[in-house]
């Protein structure tokens, strides 16, 4: 945990998550009349929380994991760290969930600050009661391009490259995905719409919405609604073992190729 956070890419992320977090209310605020009715300023605070799960988090889930395990290669204290009494796999857990727990904080800042900020600029907020659980299922569903991200790092353990392996998982996916639905919008064919299910962005996106709107009035969902967010998947049972299923695989492959390969000193 403590390395993760000495990177500097951590201070850049928490003042980013700070701004996301607090310019939008009290621009729409210092706005005058805006396009919502008065009627749904007590349910603002959804747009803080469901509107960054499209990319604000896995982002920062990248962020966070593409350098985790590449940036100790690079700097040679890969090998000195498991010089010491840790074994392989110590080093390896110890690294996934320090970094992880890191991105929980993270989370958990991102809906503190939203929530926060929209009481401050709008009033009082009304149906939290289902904010813990879409809470859960937002660092649930980060896991997927956590794992990716850090499978990523182990596998090229290069920082710049592992990013940008990385990120094109989510992009190409994320870009798949609008032109799916637009096809099955187009022309019907279910077997597009189930592709789009399988795709790694769709249940990372639509589970915290699954468990989330059915508890929310129908003004929250107006809000959801108007800045064109929700859940492209029916089932949270098909969303969750999605997840389970895309962050095994990653997080195993990589403890896989962490036993095989060889721990250079230091790579150039």
């Amino acid at each position: 945990m403590r390395r993760a956070v000495a990177r500097k890419k951590v201070l850049a992320l928490v003042v980013l998550t700070i701004l996301i977090d607090t310019i939008p209310y009290y621009l729409l605020r210092s706005s005058g009349p805006t396009l919502l009715p008065v009627v749904d300023d007590p349910y603002l605070w959804v747009t803080g929380i469901f509107v960054p799960q499209g990319f604000f988090l896995p982002f920062i889930a990248l962020l966070i994991a593409a350098g985790s395990m590449s940036e100790e290669y690079e700097q040679g204290t890969a090998e000195v760290l498991l010089s010491k009494p840790v074994s392989r796999e110590e080093f390896f857990f110890g690294k996934f969930s320090g970094g992880f727990l890191l991105l929980t904080i993270v989370i958990l800042l991102n809906a503190t600050l939203s929530l926060t900020s929209a009481t401050l600029a709008f009033g009082t907020q009304l149906a939290l009661g289902v904010l813990p659980l879409v809470v859960v299922a937002q660092i649930f569903s980060s896991i997927v391009f956590y794992s990716v991200a850090f499978m990523s790092g182990e596998l090229v353990r290069r920082s710049s490259l592992s990013y940008v392996l990385a990120s094109a998982v989510y992009f190409t996916s994320e870009i798949a995905g609008i032109y799916l639905r637009v096809i099955f919008t187009l022309t019907g064919n279910t077997f597009y719409q189930q592709i789009n299910f399988y795709l790694p962005t769709t249940p990372v996106s639509s589970l915290p919405f699954l468990v989330g709107t059915p508890g929310l009035p129908a003004q929250a969902l107006d809000v959801l609604r108007f800045v064109g967010t929700g859940a492209t998947e029916t089932s949270i049972t098909f969303s969750v073992g999605l997840i389970v299923a895309f962050a095994v695989g990653a997080v195993l492959v990589a403890v896989l190729h962490f036993r095989w390969a060889d721990i250079s000193k230091r790579v150039a």
